[in-house]
């Protein structure tokens, strides 16, 4: 048994090192133009152009593909389009892959995060942390996107997709409808490191919202309107972003992290004392604040409030406290 786990752990180990290194590897073929992109498809019937506002979401890294989605996420999502009239919600985008292709559907590896996948959302069995394989995998995404050398091509690779995403569900270029770019966790990196190419090309009020993201600097700061860092006082995750990454270090006060901090176009904001995620985290709709609104209710609430400001689009009517936490 401890023979066959130690084989199991050198398997894996072996794939953490090959999957690290192929990661900027494959981001520069397919910038040489070896490897092609999925086929992303016209917009759909249902899709007419719409004036927006616009809200992109990209998820933690424990996301396998752009349909993947959790009940918490659904809810949450659906409690900010309540809040904001017309808004439009891109959620087809994998922020952990440059072509958007989801995990299961990769080519080499599509069978095992399959399997992996499944292992996780089974809650008897007995290899269930095995899942965490999956956010490893993301987090080294995250990483290649905060590389000075290989995030220009990543990240670019990953704007297309959004841009993409964007002209799915009805975004009409030269309209000038604002555009949130909205990252969790991990997603907070990739939401602000694409979000610099995304105002160049539509060249329309383009902001980032951070929930607990773990971000480094990025010259996205210098083009976007606003970065909101939204942050709970039990989450300890999101305050890597601010350890591991240099340039948000305050001895370096001529980074683009920095000055943006200094002028107020970054802004951090403390929703009340949420964890990371699962039960107590920013998407609970069972947990509660003094005022009788629950953490989701408090975290949609900020968001929306952002989009307003960004787009001066007028508030829905807002429900009883106790209407709002229901899903």
């Amino acid at each position: 048994m401890i023979s066959a786990l130690m084989w199991l752990g050198i398997a894996l180990l072996v794939l953490f090192i090959l999957v690290a290194i192929a990661i900027p590897l494959l981001a520069l073929a397919w910038w040489a133009g070896w490897r092609t992109r999925a086929p992303q498809g016209e917009p759909r019937p249902n899709d007419p152009p719409a004036p927006g506002p616009f809200l992109v979401y990209l998820s933690g890294v424990g996301d396998i593909s752009g349909e993947y989605s959790t009940l918490y996420e659904d809810d949450f999502l659906e409690a900010i389009a309540e809040r904001i009239p017309g808004l439009v919600i891109v959620t087809d985008v994998f922020a952990y892959s440059y072509v958007n292709v989801g995990m299961t559907s990769e080519g080499n590896l599509g069978w095992f995060w399959a399997w992996v996948n499944a292992v996780r959302l089974n809650k008897g069995s007995p290899l269930r942390r095995v899942g965490k394989l999956i956010n490893l995998r993301n987090a080294l995404h995250v990483a290649v996107s905060a590389d000075r050398r290989y995030g220009p091509i990543y990240n670019y690779g990953v704007a297309e997709m959004i841009l993409q995403g964007l002209l799915r569900h009805g975004y009409v270029l030269g309209s000038g409808a604002p555009v949130t770019l909205l990252g969790y966790s991990g997603g907070g990196q990739i939401a602000l490191a694409t979000a610099g190419f995304i105002q160049a090309t539509l060249r329309a009020p383009v902001q980032v919202i951070s929930l607990a993201g773990i971000m480094s600097s990025s010259d996205s700061l210098s083009r976007i309107s606003a970065l909101t860092h939204l942050y709970g006082t039990e989450d300890h995750n999101q305050r890597l972003g601010q350890l591991l990454f240099p340039a948000r270090w305050p001895l370096f006060q001529g980074s683009d992290w920095n000055q943006a901090l200094a002028t107020g176009k970054i802004e951090l904001v403390c929703l009340g004392p949420m964890c990371h995620t699962g039960r107590g985290s920013y998407l609970d709709a069972t947990q509660h604040i003094a005022d009788g609104r629950s953490f989701q209710a408090v975290t949609a609430d900020e968001i929306a409030e952002r989009i307003r400001r960004l787009g001066g689009v007028t508030a829905a009517p807002t429900r009883p406290a106790a209407a709002a936490s229901s899903t």
